[in-house]
């Protein structure tokens, strides 16, 4: 009896995203998920501002998943100032050339659209109890004249 082994390649896609809302000056974690990879063998590595970042790097373990192919997360912990520039490049044998995508630090703008509907909500409310009372001063004015 012959066995031949099937060997099957599967390119890794990857992601990178932060943990929390970025605030700078303030610690965070950028998280690279790298998905669907066929073999569990890959090399994973992080730059900020094009120099090579090897503080504050973990990794996960290799997640199997139904398909016979493998997730693994990689973690950065971070400072992020304005400007920055972080990456996240991938090696794996599928790959033509290396997997690299990019984050660079965007501060979230506050949430202003419940407070400006609150706001305006309020402003309306305001004219309305106004114009009431002067319908009301009006009225009653108008029913004593013609008295």
């Amino acid at each position: 009896i012959t066995v031949k082994w099937l060997l099957f390649l599967v390119a890794p896609q990857s992601s990178i995203y932060s943990k929390d809302d970025v605030e700078l000056g303030s610690n965070n974690t950028l998280i690279c998920f790298i998905t669907a990879f066929y073999p569990p063998r890959i090399g994973v590595w992080w730059t900020k501002n094009n120099a090579n970042v090897t503080d504050g790097v973990r990794f996960s373990r290799f997640y199997p998943i139904g398909d016979g192919t493998f997730n693994l997360v990689s973690r950065l912990s971070v400072i992020p100032e304005k400007g920055d520039i972080y990456t996240c490049t991938v090696e794996h044998v599928a790959l033509d050339r290396h997997l690299t995508k990019t984050w660079d630090v965007q501060v979230a703008m506050p949430n202003v659209g419940p407070i400006a509907f609150c706001g305006v909500g309020l402003g309306l409310g305001l004219i309305g109890v106004i114009a009431g009372i002067v319908f009301l001063i009006k009225g009653r004015n108008f029913s004593s004249e013609s008295d």
